[in-house]
């Protein structure tokens, strides 16, 4: 797992237009790779001057190890931990996501980031359910996961549905943003949104026109509610669930979601 460009500017944008503070933990301890070159190393450089000005791309990585520590730290984040399933990498704290969570990380952290972790556990139920436990009310998970064009990169590719259909509908989390971020350097700014299933009452549509030859990456935030969710709730596909609420109710199985669920 390693930071470039594209997605440096993309986090020091959700953390500062969010003003997200206090504990951080990333899950895999992330590498920097910093700019590599074109629109990407051009957009990295523009964000740095209106968030951060006067600081300098080499100033936030580890001196020591090439690793993201100091970046965090330089975002404003009071403590900055890394979590992984061993130490090999230098992991502050060692966990199996997709296993029991130890009970001195729940509610333990304002922020995660899953910068390309979540994929690679094969019971990934259970590691986001897990992220949800850590994650302190009203706190914030960021999620860089692989949507397209990621082949053998991992056990799974995470479609927006997960986003809608889980943290939003399931979970109760508020979504901040939710977006399809091209990840080669030259098309770092052609980037997509999508439709709201939960609205809509339909799967989610593409709005803009992502690159089909450029890995997609699900740039997404959500918000945990303060309140407590029924952490054991059952998920189910958005439009799914509109369908079968239609024909409980005679209903029309084309209505928005806003329209059947009345």
């Amino acid at each position: 797992m390693a930071l470039p460009d594209t997605l440096i500017a993309r986090l020091i944008e959700t953390v500062h237009t969010h003003k997200l503070s206090g504990n951080f933990l990333m899950l895999g301890r992330q590498r920097w790779m910093g700019s590599r070159k074109g629109v990407a190393a051009q957009l990295l450089q523009e964000t740095l001057e209106k968030y951060l000005p006067g600081i300098d791309e080499e100033e936030l990585k580890n001196e020591e190890d090439g690793y993201s520590e100091r970046f965090f730290q330089s975002l404003g984040f009071d403590k900055v931990d890394a979590m992984d399933l061993s130490d090999f990498e230098g992991a502050s704290i060692t966990q199996d996501l997709g296993a029991e969570l130890r009970s001195d990380l729940v509610e333990n952290f304002d922020v995660i980031y899953d910068g390309g972790t979540c994929e690679h556990v094969f019971d990934i139920s259970t590691a986001y359910r897990n992220i949800h436990k850590m994650l302190k009310p009203g706190g914030v998970l960021i999620g860089h996961s692989p949507c397209n064009n990621w082949i053998n990169h991992s056990f799974y590719q995470i479609s927006p549905e997960i986003v809608y259909g889980f943290w939003e509908k399931a979970m109760g989390y508020e979504i901040l943003q939710l977006y399809l971020q091209p990840l080669l350097p030259s098309m770092a700014r052609r980037v997509a949104t999508t439709t709201n299933p939960n609205v809509t009452g339909r799967r989610p549509r593409i709005i803009g026109d992502p690159p089909k030859n450029s890995p997609i990456v699900l740039n997404f935030a959500v918000r945990k509610p303060e309140t407590s969710v029924n952490e054991k709730g059952r998920v189910f596909q958005t439009d799914y669930m509109v369908k079968w609420k239609a024909g409980e109710t005679g209903s029309d199985p084309d209505a928005p979601a806003s329209v059947v669920n009345a």
